[in-house]
Parts: structure tokens; sequence; C-alpha cells
């Protein structure tokens, strides 16, 4: 089965939601072409990974740059569309910084103006996922600013354009002052049954599921696979449709995708086995389904190795 293009916005998310998010605070987190949707949602944006500020791949090596409002130096031979590869800069906002008019020709020793330009250059393991997944950047997104297609074949040395995040895609705020109720189980309870679309782990085309997608009918009851506290009910992760983040005691979080309806709010209070929602097809998925996700600390694990028989 064919993954769909983007990848897992819960890792920020998770990372909120597991370093501080109950110790108080309220600090809010923040067509070229019609591409076929798939009825498995492997990994919407950067599911949350516990780092406020995902740090880029390869930033050691100093392989990552980030013109933010900076300048650049025009080169013999440079234009707009060529500087704004070089930098990762949108074209539209080099000429607008600069107030440039048609046809927009440029003189060497020239300074333009960058205007929340981003670039990355390709290291030796790098795929679009891991790239679009360090920056919190949906893989859609990042393989259209750079014209890139299935399976996403990358080259060392290559760089990217890192495109900003858009209205509706970043963390939702995940901070809560209560306690977490005692887990009633050593193990967590499936949150329904039925077979599995998508399997934990790689996928093709760099791609991974940090969870499991199991194929329900629409309104299905969802349970919570243990005790916790709901830090996020709503539908403002792009790709998951209707989501729930559980946090449970041990540094655990649940979650929930594609659900049709959400039985519960943000601060409830759920007992293991609870009814949470309704399962539904929301999101980018086309068959109804559950994305659910399982995480210890920093770490996505295999659901399939902590539910219950």
């Amino acid at each position: 089965m064919k993954p769909s293009a983007p990848t897992s916005i819960l890792v920020l998310i998770f990372s909120l939601v597991l370093s501080g998010c109950f110790g108080g605070g309220g600090a809010a987190v923040d067509p070229s072409s019609i591409e076929p949707v798939y009825r498995v949602r492997n990994a919407p944006i950067p599911v949350p990974i516990p780092n406020d500020k995902p740090t880029p791949p390869g930033r050691s090596a100093g392989a990552a740059s980030s013109s933010g409002s900076g300048s650049v130096t025009v080169r013999k031979g440079d234009t707009v569309y060529a500087i704004a590869r070089r930098t990762g800069a949108d074209p539209r906002a080099i000429i607008s910084a600069n107030n440039l008019r048609p046809p927009y020709v440029l003189h060497p020793g020239d300074t333009l103006i960058l205007s929340g330009g981003r670039s990355y250059a390709v290291k030796k393991g790098d795929t679009l996922y891991s790239i679009s997944r360090a920056y919190g950047v949906d893989l859609t997104s990042l393989s259209r600013a750079n014209n890139l297609r299935s399976p996403y074949r990358l080259a060392v040395g290559q760089v990217l354009k890192i495109p900003g995040g858009k209205a509706g895609s970043g963390a939702p705020q995940t901070t809560l002052n209560v306690a977490l109720p005692p887990r009633e189980g050593s193990r967590f309870l499936w949150p329904v049954r039925g077979d599995i679309l998508s399997t934990f782990g790689a996928k093709d085309g760099g791609l991974h599921n940090d969870g499991i997608n199991i194929k329900t009918r629409r309104g299905e009851p969802i349970k919570a696979a243990d005790a916790g506290v709901v830090v996020y009910a709503d539908d403002g992760l792009k790709g998951y449709g209707n989501l729930i983040l559980i946090r449970h005691q041990g540094g655990w979080v649940t979650a929930y995708a594609h659900n049709d309806r959400l039985l519960v709010k943000r601060g409830d209070a759920v007992k293991r086995g609870d009814i949470i929602s309704w399962a539904g097809v929301t999101g980018d998925v086309s068959e109804a389904q559950l994305h659910f996700e399982i995480r210890k600390g920093t770490r996505a694990v295999n659901p399939t190795s902590y539910l219950e028989g």
C-alpha cells in the first residue's frame, strides 16, 4: 500500500505535551498538480517530538542556513529566481522587500534584503521526511516548494528551500495545570479493533509511520487506551482531521486521529475504556480508520508492543 506524501505534526506537539505542559503556565505554542488521495495517512506534518524548536539535521556540520531577514550580495549573472533558489527565499518576497520592478535587472555588488527565507543543504543519509520533520514543515509543502515528486530522491549538497509554516498548521496550546490520574493497567487498551491498514515504522519514499492505522467503520466508538487527561481535542493539525491527545502518568501520551465526532474536550480526565470519540474519515484519508500512536517520553513506540493481546 502506497503511503501518503506527508508524514508525522504530532512530533512537535508531543514535545510540548511531555516537556512541562503540566507544570503550570499557559503559553500557547504555536496547485501545481492534484495528487492522489491514499486511504492511509502515515504521517501528516511532523507529529511532535520533544523539542520546542526542532534542530535542523546537519546543523552541527553547518549544512543548514537561514536568511531570516538578512541580506545577500548580487553575483555576476544572478537573477531574482537564482537568488531565491540559492537562499531558499520566496522570489516574490525578494521583489517586494527590495521594491524591484520588471524586468528585475540586478547588478553585481548590489545588496538585496531577504525576507524570511530558509534553505538546507542535503547531507548523506538525509531523506525529505527527516528534513521536513526537523524543520516542522509539511512534507507535501516541502516537496512542492522544491518541485520534487515521489520517491523524493535527494543528492548530497542539493539545496532545498524550506517553506514557512502556514496558518492553522502550527502546534496548538497543550499546557494544563492538572494532576494526572493513575494508570489503570500495565499495558494499553486497544482503542478500537480492526485490520491494520498501515503498520508502525519506515515506509517507501523515506516516510515513517509513528503509529498504526486501524481499519474501522464510521461511527464506531473509540476508547481511551488508559486513564489520563485530554491535552488536545480539535481539528487544527493538518492531515489528522479531528485529533485527540491524552497524557498519562509515567510520561506516556496516546494520540487518536481521523475521528468523526469528538466526545471529550481539552482538560477532561478520562478513565480507561471511556468512549472519547466516534470513528470517522477526517483528515487526509479516504476510508474510515483510526491513526493511533503511543509515545514514551520523546520516543514514538510500536503500539502493538504495548497493547493488550
